[in-house]
């Protein structure tokens, strides 16, 4: 290639040079990698924040003294964990659809962890009430139920 077509190609990519315009793609890839983590992280404390293992193990517990199967129990509590998971998504990783995709799949990863988790905390505070029954350490109110 002749040196006038060099410079004229240049110019028309406003005297940057190949090299440059990689390193401007890293950084932009850098900076969505960046935002990425950070809504991604935030996600998580927002998770954490509220709590949600704790609250579905009422669920967990009335689920298992209704005899409901296991794997539909999960599906319940995941399912409750999900709607309470959603609204808790930063509304600017919108227009980021990697930041979206990933986002979402922390919410899938989560609301599976937290069910598990409750399912398996309710199980733990009913096996205790029911050893506490069996040991005779408590008398059942007139109605036979225990808050």
């Amino acid at each position: 290639m002749k040196r006038s077509k060099i410079d004229r190609s240049l110019s028309q990519c406003g005297g940057r040079s190949p090299s440059e315009g990689r390193l401007s793609m890293n950084q932009v890839r850098s900076t969505t990698e960046q935002r990425m983590e950070l809504a991604t992280s935030e996600l998580k404390g927002r998770i954490r924040k509220i709590h949600l293992e704790e609250s579905l193990t009422e669920m967990a517990c009335t689920l298992c003294l209704e005899q409901v199967p296991v794997e539909t129990a999960i599906q319940q509590i995941q399912d409750k964990a999900l709607e309470k998971m959603v609204p808790l998504l930063d509304t600017k990783i919108l227009g980021d659809p990697l930041a979206m995709q990933t986002c979402l799949e922390v919410v899938a990863e989560e609301s599976q962890r937290v069910a598990l988790k409750a399912l398996q905390r309710g199980t733990e505070l009913l096996e205790e009430g029911l050893a506490i029954l069996e040991e005779g350490d408590l008398e059942l109110p007139i109605g036979g139920y225990v808050n």
